[in-house]
């Protein structure tokens, strides 16, 4: 019968042991099953498994990540193994914490009880790819899910805006770079109308005075050349010629590394709002939504919106913009539509609010 040899390291803890292992990513997806939550009785409801539902996006986002020249995973896929399924275990050091593990070569041999999104997207790496991982042997179903459980309500996901801030490092070009490096350009730039407005980081800091995070400031900003942040992050990494579509207004902007012209754009489109109603755009007693993230979503989409109609070179060139803003600006400094959380409230209703007024008002 074939085998699988997995040279293994004895790791010692309270629940037990356990081996720490390296294995190939094809040998990995051929043996390995996962234990799924699903209703066992109709009569009285009984469900088993402890693993959620497969979630195929999840497995072509990480798929599409593998086909990259630098993807890597380098935390364990832990397993949990029946014994029964190990043909031979030989110690290769005395001290009996280094060992080579041998285990049949068939389907569902080993239970996945962390990593089953990763494994599933396996198919897409080479022979050679070979893969960390940390194997129980025997361990009781409640200790799996009990493991799975801790894993997946513990982890802490990292601030978005520290996320953005760490594409600033890469050398490589990304929908993410060019979203934090114009905001990084806006937030430190003397007469930029963002300038010190940023929190770049997420948090309050000494050097900033306003209250929107780079991470909604760049999220939103992608909206406008792009529809699939990590999609073209990872053609870019392979070399791949990135795909032209619709309504995304700067789209060829950046697919022509054209990121000035973006920063541009989106410079002096603020700026002329700042300067149209500098008392609000410069609150500060909190009451301004301008730059709040109700105000600048709402702001975003009347942008995109405008670079979408037969009036976008108004934007492109920075040619009548101006004009359109004064022609409506007394209106939005009386009290009854002021940029004031009366008026728009926070979350999804006042955005939605806030745009269509001024896309009407502004007859874009």
């Amino acid at each position: 019968m074939a085998t699988i040899s997995i040279p293994v390291i004895k790791v010692s803890q309270h629940i037990g042991d356990y081996y720490a292992g390296v294995i190939s990513a094809q040998d990995l997806l051929y043996i390995s099953k996962s234990d799924r939550l699903r209703l066992t009785d109709l009569i009285i409801p009984k469900y088993a498994g402890y693993q959620r539902a497969l979630i195929p996006e999840r497995v072509n986002d990480i798929r599409d990540y593998l086909r990259t020249p630098r993807s890597t995973f380098p935390n364990a896929i832990i397993l949990n193994i029946d014994s029964d399924y190990i043909e031979n275990w030989k110690d290769i050091k005395a001290n009996n914490i280094v060992s080579v593990l041998e285990i049949k070569k068939e389907k569902q041999v080993a239970q996945i009880i962390d990593g089953q999104h990763r494994v599933a997207a396996l198919d897409a790496v080479s022979k050679d790819y070979s893969i960390i991982v940390s194997i129980f042997i025997d361990l009781e179903l409640t200790r799996c899910a009990e493991i799975f459980a801790k894993i997946n309500s513990t982890q802490k996901s990292v601030n978005p805006s520290i996320a953005f801030q760490l594409f600033g490092y890469s050398e490589d070009r990304s929908p993410q770079k060019t979203a934090h490096n114009i905001a990084e350009t806006l937030n430190r730039t003397k007469g930029s109308p963002f300038f010190k407005r940023l929190r770049m980081l997420g948090t309050k800091d000494e050097w900033t005075i306003g209250s929107l995070s780079q991470s909604t400031f760049s999220k939103y900003l992608m909206i406008l050349y792009t529809r699939d942040p990590g999609g073209d992050e990872n053609r870019l990494l392979r070399k791949e010629k990135l795909e032209i579509y619709d309504k995304y207004p700067l789209r060829e902007f950046f697919m022509q590394n054209e990121d000035k012209t973006i920063l541009t754009i989106v410079w002096n489109y603020f700026f002329n709002i700042a300067n149209n109603w500098p008392e609000q755009w410069n609150d500060q007693s909190g009451q301004s939504i301008l730059v709040k993230t109700t105000g600048y979503i709402a702001l975003i989409e009347v942008l995109k919106h405008w670079l979408l109609n037969e009036k976008s070179s108004q934007i492109i060139n920075n040619d009548g913009v101006i004009e359109a803003f004064k022609r409506i600006k007394a209106k939005y400094e009386d009290k009854g539509s002021r940029f004031v959380r009366g008026n728009y409230p926070s979350g999804n209703q006042g955005v939605i609010t806030l745009r269509n007024t001024l896309i009407k008002d502004l007859k874009i």
